[in-house]
């Protein structure tokens, strides 16, 4: 008969978790990825950072879904995970480990919509070590919010200026989740806005494929400005989630490459158990890397030209057109579904709301919506750019008559025909036109974006007729 030996970790280790390296962006988003798979069906989810440096405290608040008693038992209790694989969390880590890396006491409040108090769980490094057992206490207290969760961290890692760091972090951690109206993110009050890559345009090129059985999704783009500090690459995302950024991934840095940056979705690649990185030492990964460098050698070609002569001729602007035009071709009817890139442009005069460009294939279109009581419902202009694509401009008309219900079916109508009458003018307009209508409209992100440029409710439900 064997001898078995009793190996329960120390009661030490839950503060040790804390020692794995996160830095205060990297800790508070783990927390912010909890209040994310937590979000209500609405799908909206609120998350208020505050910390106060004098006080030496840091806090987390959502309206999520919050936890019953047992949920919050279950979360407290290292590497347990109820997260289903199009959750961010995975291994039942993050909270944990997020909460002692900032502090050696922590509170966790939690209620649901239906409970009439709310579970708290305290944390005390130095109190649980003494006690040596592997249980915290749990109690009641009156519910402060209708739902939701808050997490209270005394914490000496403040410092004057955190806010600033948090915004720009977080901001791209999580651009989109804020792009998509999941996230209305806040630290100390200050909103935090999705930040976009400023790219040429005429540059970009969609990536979609299947490496080893994992699809890889994404776009390559040339910078406007090169960046000589390393700020050029790929972001690499899981789940909407930016895991990675400013990745080399597919060629070598240089600075004839400072142009490039990107973007690469990899939803089914491993992460580490701290979601901080990929895990990378695999055959999987090597091919996407083989894979990735062969696809964007048009736009690397175009960016060494760049770094040579401060511009690329007209060979390579027709190379690139060309490769985006193959991988159209090559998407077929699912073109919208993977190269559609929905991008929240500056208000210009006239206009009701922002603008929500896309980009398909070599078409570059800006809608906005307009208010004018003497124009049609829709005007469709094509606007010059010096040294890059056309811009289709559309405008959707809020003041004519005979606009009413969902304002983003009129215009996403509008939008067909013109990208339409680019691609298709004649035997087979009406046939294009409807099915790129109906691709838009099973775009929840474009519909969302559309939406929001208007200010309408997010919860109309788009009408064809």
């Amino acid at each position: 008969m064997p001898d078995y030996v009793d190996i329960t970790p120390h009661v030490s280790l839950l503060a040790k978790i804390g020692q794995a390296g996160h830095s205060v962006a990297e800790a508070v988003s783990e927390l912010v990825d909890n209040a994310l798979d937590a979000r209500p069906p609405t799908g909206l989810v609120h998350v208020d950072v505050t910390y106060d440096v004098r006080g030496k405290w840091i806090e987390v608040v959502d309206d999520g879904l919050g936890m019953s008693r047992a949920e919050l038992a279950d979360a407290l209790v290292l590497a347990l995970s109820t997260k289903n694989g199009e959750q961010i969390g995975r291994f039942g880590l993050g909270m944990k480990s997020a909460c002692t890396s900032l502090g050696q006491r922590f509170t966790i409040a939690t209620c649901r919509e239906q409970d009439r108090f709310e579970v708290v769980a305290d944390y005390d490094a130095a109190a649980f070590l003494e006690r040596g057992e592997w249980r915290l206490p749990l109690r009641r207290q009156k519910k402060r919010r209708e739902r939701g969760t808050m997490i209270s961290i005394d914490s000496d890692r403040v410092y004057h200026g955190l806010a600033q760091s948090l915004i720009k972090n977080l901001g791209w951690t999580f651009r989109h989740f804020i792009a998509d109206g999941l996230l209305a993110l806040t630290i100390n009050g200050q909103v935090v806005e999705q930040p976009q890559h400023q790219i040429d345009r005429a540059s970009l090129l969609p990536l979609a494929g299947e490496v080893e059985g994992h699809a890889v999704g994404g776009w390559v783009a040339l910078l406007e400005v090169s960046s000589q500090r390393g700020w050029y690459g790929f972001d690499l995302v899981r789940h909407r989630r930016v895991i990675r950024r400013h990745e080399k991934l597919g060629f070598q840095a240089h600075p004839q490459t400072a142009r490039v940056i990107g973007e690469l979705h990899l939803d089914s690649f491993a992460t580490n158990n701290l979601k901080t990185d990929f895990v990378r030492e695999t055959d999987d990964w090597r091919q996407l890397e083989l894979w990735l460098g062969e696809t964007i050698e048009p736009v690397l070609a175009a960016s060494r030209a760049l770094a040579h002569s401060g511009s690329f001729d007209r060979r390579l602007r027709d190379l690139i057109a060309k490769e985006r035009e193959q991988i159209l071709k090559a998407l077929g009817d699912e073109v919208l579904d993977s190269v559609l890139e929905i991008k929240r442009l500056s208000r210009y005069a006239g206009a009701v709301g922002k603008a929500v460009g896309i980009v398909v294939g070599p078409l570059h279109v800006e809608h906005v919506f307009v208010r004018d009581s003497g124009a049609p419902y829709m005007r469709r202009a094509r606007v010059a750019r010096d040294g890059e694509a056309d811009l289709i401009r559309v405008e959707t008309n809020l003041a004519f008559p005979d606009i009413g219900g969902d304002c983003a079916a009129w215009a996403s109508h509008g939008i067909a025909e013109a990208l339409a009458l680019e691609l298709d003018p004649d035997d087979d307009f009406v046939a294009t036109k409807s099915r790129i209508w109906m691709s838009l409209s099973q775009q929840p992100d474009f519909i969302r974006a559309l939406r929001r440029s208007a200010r309408l409710r997010d919860d109309v439900e788009l009408t064809m007729a």
